[in-house]
C-alpha cells in the first residue's frame, strides 16, 4: 500500500475512532442500557464497516498503480485497527478509571437481559443460573477481557475485510 492510501486510511481511522468515542459518550450520558441492546452493537459494527469501506474506496481512487487485493485489505484493516483501538482505549479509561460503577451497572443490566433472552429461548433454569453465575464472577470490563474482546473483534472485521478487499481490488488485465 503506497503512501497516499496509508494517509487516507490513517485519517479515516482517526475519524472512526473519534466517532466511536462520541457514540460511546452519548450512550453513556443518555442511557447505559443501550450498551446491552443487540441493535446498538450491530449498528456500531455496520458503522465501522462502512467507514472502513469508504477509506478503501478513497484509497483506490488515489492509487496510481494497480489496486491489488493486498492494497484493498491493507486500507480497510488499517482504518479498522486505528479506529477501534482508539475506541478501546477510551472505553478502558471510561469504565476502569473514570466511572467503574458504570461498569458494574452495565454488568447487572447485561445479566438481566441475558436472563430474559435465555428464558425466551426456553433454556432450563439450571443452565440460566450457571451462565449468570459465570457472568457475575467475571469482570467483562477488565483490561484483559477488553483486550480479548478487541482481538475477537479484529478477527471478525478481518473476515469482513477480506470480502471488502475482493470487491475493491482491480484485476490485472495485462496478463489476461
Amino acid at each position: 500500500m503506497e503512501n497516499p492510501a496509508k494517509k487516507i486510511s490513517t485519517s479515516y481511522g482517526l475519524y472512526l475512532g473519534l466517532s466511536l468515542i462520541l457514540i460511546v459518550v452519548l450512550a453513556y450520558a443518555f442511557d447505559l442500557s443501550l450498551f446491552t441492546k443487540w441493535w446498538f452493537g450491530i449498528s456500531l459494527l455496520v458503522f465501522v464497516i462502512i467507514m472502513a469501506s469508504m477509506a478503501t474506496s478513497k484509497a483506490k481512487k488515489v492509487s496510481t498503480s494497480l489496486f491489488k487485493f493486498k492494497d484493498a485489505f491493507g486500507a480497510y484493516f488499517l482504518t479498522v485497527f486505528i479506529g477501534t483501538f482508539i475506541s478501546l482505549l477510551f472505553t478502558m479509561i471510561l469504565f476502569n478509571v473514570v466511572d467503574s460503577e458504570a461498569a458494574e451497572t452495565l454488568t447487572e443490566l447485561t445479566i438481566e437481559s441475558t436472563r430474559d433472552m435465555m428464558e425466551g429461548f426456553g433454556a432450563q433454569e439450571a443452565q440460566i443460573n450457571e451462565a449468570l453465575q459465570q457472568m457475575q464472577e467475571e469482570n467483562q470490563y477488565s483490561f484483559l477481557n477488553q483486550l480479548k474482546g478487541y482481538a475477537f473483534q479484529l478477527i471478525m472485521y478481518a473476515v469482513v475485510g477480506l470480502i471488502v478487499a475482493l470487491v475493491f481490488k482491480e484485476k490485472d488485465t495485462t496478463n489476461a
